[in-house]
């Protein structure tokens, strides 16, 4: 850190250069020119004097007005020149003009021996071979960098300051070619929420649909206009939020008013989005600043504090449960510059002191913009000190069994560059990532770019994002908070409130496991409930992840898992708590049109549904009481049968079984889907509306495998156009006697909630709200064996042909 002196000198030069007006622009170099009259009123030696100080503590904007406008009085000076290229790259934006400047500068003689605050010093620094060769690494020029750091050498010798960095320009365009050559299969685009201005600092959620960010451009309101940076001339940093849409774009950046009036930096953000870190920067005290969602946006921006031993400034990031984090802080302790630290809450809520990540993570440059990923185990973030392909590059460490970070791993072009990348964020499939670039710019303005990884390692541990939405339920039905353990050890693997500006539960969760998830206890005590004098309800429920699910994102309602949560006139109070549900890949967000099975069960989907009686409403109407429709459609016998596959070993009817079904014609043959044999019952008249579905299950059959429930989406949602679509979905079983855990009343449940979770979710993809554009009401059907039809039991249908699903749509 520099001593005070010379920054209190550079705070007075800022403060009477903010009065500075720049009237012309130099389209050669592209950069403005200064026609100021305190400048003309300065001699050559105290504006010399000033452009070193701001040079020395970094205000390279300032800097380079300063020389820009030395340069115009005294041309053929090459030291300010030099010091003018110097500026330009440190500002990294413009690495032609740095070039030119710099071709100037070393057509004449250079010395080893320079004084950077003499006036009178004529002759550049050795080391200007050394910037024009850093400037056409920039610029992929390779064979002209070889051949200005061999000059360098040439007359620098073994002594000389910076033999060191010539070496290390000539390892990174070796390892760049190598790079550039040996590419990932990684694509980066260009984001569509670029600006003309500089974007930077991307912050990603867990669930890879929120995305914050910095920019620097106008804001469309007008508020920040004039609120200029006296350093850099430009407006100051906003923080901006986009979310992912349906057709998988970014939607257009939303401002937002964290009551910062200087440069607001985005550091990171929650596992979802409800926290952010940012870094609220006048030019010369960053300070670390914390903001929370709201219902009406977000809170003023409030100063950072944890504990004694963390730092305010820097940046800080949290791993995912919030009990650990990472710190790039700069440090007279660490290996030089910004390095990486962590740190750990204990029971007692305090911080532990920071710790080095060692010296395979840090390096003699810098290490910044850490990220942490939903595993909690892998840590990205970038280094200039390690072995890069030029400026910052994008590296990726893990946390190994013993606790200790491994090697780190250079991402690789096209990912990297050999120009700035920096802040690497990725959600928690590892799919897509983001970074702030400088590359394939005009001038090298950072800018966000995406990141499709194609393979390419990010995670070291496959996580699941699983969202409980809980808006469809009343106030007095919403949990306060959720807690879940591992099923196997008991250990407490997360404990969620719920989000109320959002109103769900978030929860990541291991890939492949197994846990139980009580609603109720909204505070604990040593990772146990807490007592509360009003203890609500618990209601506990199995859930598992299969194994073949992977990494993925799962979006439920509250009900879907914890049907029991509704009134008690909808459920069983008595098997509230039965039942594991398990979740596989066909329950992710965006996959609902294929669908095969969306939530299966070992035994029963939800055993905590109501006792059966025969065609009696086990849900009831899930929002109002459902007006009675009109006639029902009947089904046609299709030869391309594509709704039902038959699991091996399943008894089918034998072909001189069948019977063909009631000769009726579909409202519409292309939304009507359904199945043979079905029996008069399956077709009996339910006054709820068309019935657009019917689906045969077999004997032993507990899902409704492979059924294609678009054509039924699309149906309701054509028929919301019309009216309000009342959905009526039915689970029917026949009462033959059975080991299943549950009986066939569990059976006819499963398969009518199967149907309904994946229906709701389906429609909500199409922006449909249960309660508010549909409503739906679940029935299931248990038929007693002494009311079996005698036709049932001989040669005219299957036994079988008991089990089935319907869904009947009426519009009011």
């Amino acid at each position: 850190m520099a001593n005070s002196a010379p920054k209190l000198v550079a705070l007075v030069l800022a403060i009477s250069f903010e009065a500075v007006t720049w009237a012309k622009f130099d389209d050669h170099l592209g950069v403005a020119s200064l026609t100021d009259s305190t400048f003309s009123n300065q001699s050559f030696g105290e504006l010399f004097s000033e452009g070193s100080i701001l040079m020395e503590e970094g205000f390279w904007h300032e800097a380079e007005r300063v020389w820009t406008h030395l340069s115009e009085t005294h041309a053929k000076n090459r030291v300010v020149k030099f010091k003018r290229a110097v500026c330009i790259s440190e500002i990294g934006q413009d690495w032609p003009a740095a070039k030119l400047l710099l071709e100037e500068v070393t057509k004449g003689g250079l010395t080893k021996r320079f004084d950077p605050f003499n006036p009178n010093q004529m002759i550049p620094p050795l080391d200007a071979l050394l910037w024009l060769a850093n400037a056409e690494h920039r610029m992929g020029e390779f064979e002209l960098v070889r051949e200005h750091v061999e000059a360098f050498f040439a007359k620098a010798g073994e002594k000389h300051g910076s033999t060191e960095w010539a070496s290390k320009i000539l390892a990174e365009i070796r390892f760049a070619e190598n790079q550039m050559q040996n590419p990932t299969s990684a694509e980066v685009i260009p984001m569509s929420v670029n600006s003309q201005n500089n974007e930077t600092h991307p912050s990603l959620t867990a669930d890879g649909k929120t995305l914050f960010f910095s920019s620097n451009r106008p804001r469309s309101n007008g508020t920040n206009h004039g609120r200029i940076d006296p350093n850099t001339r430009e407006h100051y940093y906003d923080v901006y939020q986009s979310s992912l849409q349906k057709d998988s774009t970014w939607g257009e950046p939303t401002y937002l008013n964290l009551g910062i009036r200087h440069h607001a930096r985005v550091i990171g953000s929650d596992a979802f989005g409800q926290e952010l870190i940012v870094v609220d920067d006048d030019g010369w005290t960053p300070e670390l600043k914390t903001t929370s969602r709201w219902e009406r946006g977000w809170t003023v921006a409030e100063p950072f504090y944890l504990d004694r031993t963390i730092p305010l400034e820097g940046e800080i990031v949290f791993f995912p449960g919030k009990q650990h984090l990472i710190a790039s802080v700069k440090t007279r302790r660490g290996e030089g510059g910004y390095d990486l630290f962590e740190s750990s809450i204990d029971e007692a809520g305090r911080w532990s002191k920071l710790k080095s990540l060692g010296q395979q993570v840090n390096s003699w440059g810098d290490e910044m913009s850490p990220f942490v990923a939903a595993d909690g185990q892998t840590l990205f973030y970038a280094s200039n000190g390690l072995e890069c392909m030029g400026g910052f590059d994008v590296f990726r460490t893990t946390k190994d069994a013993n606790g200790d970070w491994t090697d780190p791993e250079n991402l690789g072009a096209p990912i990297n560059s050999v120009d700035d990348e920096l802040a690497f964020v990725v959600g928690a499939k590892g799919e897509v990532g983001y970074l702030a670039s400088r590359r394939n710019g005009n001038r090298g303005d950072l800018q966000l770019f995406e990141v499709i990884m194609r393979g390419v390692p990010a995670l070291e541990k496959e996580v699941v994002i699983l969202t409980l939405d809980a808006e469809n339920l009343q106030n007095d039905e919403k949990p306060a908070a959720l807690l879940v353990t591992d099923a196997a050890t008991g250990k407490l693997v997360q404990h969620v409130k719920r989000e109320d500006t959002q109103d769900a539960f978030s929860l990541i969760l291991p890939a492949g496991g197994e846990f139980i998830v009580e609603t109720g206890h909204p505070n604990l005590e040593n990772d146990q409930p807490a007592q509360t004098p009003q203890q609500t309800q618990t209601i506990r429920k199995t859930v598992v992840l299969s194994e073949d699910l992977g990494p993925a994102v799962i979006e439920m309602a509250v009900e879907d898992v914890f049907p029991s949560i509704l009134p008690e006139s909808m459920v069983n109070s008595e098997k509230m708590n039965e039942g594991p549900i398990v979740i596989d890949k066909t329950m992710e967000a965006g996959n609902f049109a294929d669908a095969t099975v969306q939530v299966s069960t070992p035994s029963n989907l939800d055993s905590g549904a109501p006792t059966a009686e025969e065609g009696e409403r086990f849900e009831g109407d899930m929002s109002e009481n459902a007006d009675s429709g009109s006639g029902h459609a009947g089904v046609d016998v299709n030869p391309n049968l594509g709704g039902q596959s038959q699991s091996e070993g399943e008894e089918r009817p034998k072909a001189d079984d069948r019977i063909q079904s009631i000769d009726m014609s579909a409202v519409d043959e292309t939304v009507l889907q359904w199945s043979a044999p079905l029996t008069p019952l399956a077709l009996a008249e339910a006054n709820a509306g068309e019935l657009v579905m019917a689906v045969q299950l077999y004997r032993g059959q507990v899902h409704t495998q492979r059924m294609n429930l678009t054509p039924t989406v699309e149906y309701i949602v054509a028929q919301s156009t019309i009216g309000r679509p009342v959905v009526r979905i039915e689970g029917s079983a026949s009462d033959v006697p059975t080991t299943r855990d549950g009986g066939n009343e569990a059976l006819a449940s499963s398969r009518a909630m199967d149907v309904y979770i994946r229906l709701t979710s389906g429609l909500s993809e199409r922006g449909f709200e249960k309660g508010r554009d549909y409503d739906v009401t679940v029935v299931r059907r248990v038929q007693p064996d002494e009311k079996t039809p005698g036709s049932f039991v001989t040669d005219e249908a299957h036994p079988a042909s008991f089990q089935y699903i319907r869904v009947d749509v009426a519009v009011r």
